[in-house]
């Protein structure tokens, strides 16, 4: 198991070894590895497990007392969730040992249910039974952080404890994909981010374009096709406003104006289906790096976060006659070719950040990180902005399409006096290579550090 995974195993393992009843929130943005996760946990330990519906309470209920009724408990047939957690602990008092109860997909139960906890906390916090560890998964992290606590007003604490699944991370994901071009994995990347569960859907031993051609674009065969179009429709209603606005985010309109002049949805509208977007992951607000030059920031900027989704929104959705039409190579040549590395260049600025990230947790950078981010402007973005607790500051910028020559750093230099930052240390990142004019002004300047596909590898 990958290291980021292991730490968040070994988190929940001292929370199950301390003995105590508790019920734990772990959550993670849609298919970041929390199912590796829970069932690394649960191996060898008794676990009664059960996946909620889109239901409504009385559903809820009925359908759960069916599946447990499988199992030989005794309930009605519409049991409250007290009912419910009686015979959880009356199992336990029968094993005399802890058990775990896994929910999954618990804000479906939590919305429809507002004394959800409130119920079972006065069954799982009795001293009369052996442990109970209650964990509660979640996959609508922006709606957990926001929103779920607000909601909850004092029932909040019984919650003993929160983990947030963390993505995979780029290295990783380099790692199952060894037999791959360097630059092809950063292409992957830019579609599954960390999301380990689609990685298998590619083959590392083929090339991006071929996995592509194979997975995408062979319509009557698309799993990754059915699949984008299956994750929306599960979790999204009203799809054709959605699609829409998701279609206009991937083609460049990324402001609320733009959005609404391109729908003619009123900006109102706009902003609920943002927002629901929002909550499940898909879309993000672009916030800048906090300067003095807040005059000169872009604000309001939104953007598509999930791969899988711009991808398909950029490349496929408004080409859906054409991929009846064309063979998947045809395709490929006619409509992604062109624009791909211009899409993948968000994903490999993720990649250049974590490279620095994990510069500093290794101490190979001049200082170590206290805040990091991005700085977008109204003429100029600066793709990475870090700053220690004393006030260095490290500015970088990543282009995945083309060589940097030495105009890089004057326009990166207009870039700070606009943010009003005073960098100490420039990195510039480039997939493609740098010119001689800047390998020059490298060599003559040590603050200036140039970095390729070959030196952005740390194992």
């Amino acid at each position: 198991m990958e290291k980021t995974k292991q730490q968040e195993v070994d988190l929940l393992n001292s929370y199950y070894s301390n003995g105590s009843n508790q019920i734990l929130i772990v959550y993670e943005v849609i298919r970041t590895g929390s199912e590796d996760v829970i069932r690394e946990f649960v191996k060898g330990k008794p676990c009664l497990f059960y996946s909620t519906c889109s239901a409504a309470e009385r559903l809820q209920q009925y359908i759960w007392s069916k599946e447990l009724a499988k199992k030989g408990f005794e309930l009605p047939e519409y049991p409250t969730y007290t009912q419910i957690f009686e015979q959880f602990e009356k199992r336990a008092k029968e094993l005399d040992n802890p058990v775990i109860v896994l929910i999954n997909d618990f804000e479906n139960i939590m919305k429809n249910s507002p004394d959800f906890l409130s119920e079972i906390s006065k069954v799982v916090y009795r001293d009369s039974h052996p442990q109970m560890m209650v964990v509660l998964v979640g996959s609508n992290s922006a709606w957990i952080e926001n929103s779920m606590v607000e909601k909850l007003g004092s029932q909040a604490q019984y919650i003993s404890g929160f983990l947030k699944i963390k993505p995979y991370t780029f290295q990783e994901m380099h790692k199952r994909f060894m037999d791959m071009p360097y630059d092809d994995v950063i292409r992957t990347y830019s579609i599954f981010g960390g999301k380990a569960l689609l990685w298998d859907y590619f083959d590392p031993k083929k090339s991006f374009r071929e996995n592509v051609c194979e997975k995408f674009l062979d319509y009557q065969n698309s799993v990754l096709l059915k699949l984008t179009d299956l994750m929306l429709e599960e979790n999204l209603r009203e799809t054709a406003v959605y699609n829409t606005i998701l279609y206009g985010l991937a083609n460049g309109q990324n402001k609320l104006n733009d959005i609404h002049h391109a729908t003619g949805f009123s900006r109102a509208k706009i902003m609920v289906y943002l927002k629901s977007l929002i909550e499940l992951g898909v879309v993000e607000k672009v916030f800048s790096f906090a300067t003095t030059g807040h005059e000169n920031v872009q604000k309001g900027v939104y953007r598509i976060c999930d791969g899988l989704t711009g991808f398909y929104f950029r490349f496929l959705y408004q080409h859906a006659s054409n991929l009846i039409r064309y063979k998947p190579e045809e395709f490929y040549e006619r409509f992604i070719e062109k624009d791909i590395d211009k899409f993948v260049s968000y994903a490999y600025k993720l990649v250049c950040r974590e490279y620095i990230d994990k510069c500093s947790s290794f101490n190979k950078l001049p200082f170590v990180i206290d805040e990091e981010g991005e700085w977008v402007g109204k003429m100029g973005t600066i793709d990475i902005v870090a700053q220690s607790d004393t006030g260095d500051t490290l500015v970088g910028i990543c282009d995945f399409e083309h060589e940097f020559d030495v105009t890089a750093m004057e326009q990166l230099r207009n870039c700070c006096k606009r943010a009003r930052l005073t960098p100490d240390y420039y990195y510039f990142f480039s997939a493609v290579g740098f010119d001689d004019s800047l390998r020059k002004l490298a060599e003559e300047m040590p603050e200036v550090k140039l970095i390729g596909l070959d030196e952005l590898r740390i194992d």
